[in-house]
């Protein structure tokens, strides 16, 4: 079934779990080392990570690629709570993503990993267009995409929403757009939507 943006949210707002086993020692994951090969490919000092969780992501980019200024932002306050307990003097914040607490171009990279798939159609481009504000260089996504607007519209009924992001990114402005489907080897596993898992790399105007 279809599942609105504000019940995700309140879901992932709400959950109450142990976010280090759950997620941040999730870290060597192989769809991360995926995410990092495509970050080393862009000139960067600072990178902002849009959902966050426990900082799976950043430990992986703190391993493999030292001297950067990372931080992020989650709308669960335990997730949070374990970022800036891991990274002492980061800057980690509880907020939604179409609503970044940051000045206009503060950050070269902004990164989400699977975030976008909890918010809807109606709200997508504040989102999107929420990372052009804030993103000096480039976004880049890990997310659900489809080229075909049946696939899209079926998917969505398991509860997850897919975009065709290279459409949507160049209306917004965006441009050097790539989309690059995630290998098997990177995500193993056959459920449902492993078809959609992509990286999408974008550059900011």
């Amino acid at each position: 079934m279809l599942t609105s943006t504000n019940k995700h949210t309140k879901y992932w707002k709400d959950r109450k779990i142990n976010w280090q086993e759950s997620y941040q020692s999730t870290w060597d994951h192989p769809h991360r080392s995926l995410i990092v090969w495509m970050i080393k490919s862009i000139p960067f000092i600072s990178l902002w990570e849009v959902g966050c969780g426990g900082g799976a992501n950043l430990i992986k980019i703190t391993n493999e690629l030292k001297g950067k200024q990372l931080g992020g932002s989650d709308i669960n306050e335990d997730a949070i709570k374990l970022c800036r307990e891991t990274f002492q003097g980061g800057l980690f914040h509880v907020e939604s993503g179409d609503n970044l607490m940051m000045s206009d171009k503060s950050v070269d990279i902004i990164l989400s990993d699977m975030c976008l798939i909890y918010v809807d159609p109606v709200k997508i481009d504040k989102y999107l267009n929420e990372f052009k504000r804030v993103a000096r260089n480039y976004i880049v996504l890990c997310e659900f995409h489809s080229n075909s607007w049946w696939k899209r519209q079926r998917a969505r009924l398991g509860g997850y929403h897919i975009y065709n992001y290279k459409k949507r990114l160049e209306k917004l402005g965006y441009y050097d757009i790539m989309v690059q489907h995630i290998p098997e080897q990177y995500w193993p596993g056959t459920d449902k939507n492993t078809e959609f898992r992509s990286i999408i790399t974008a550059k900011l105007p």
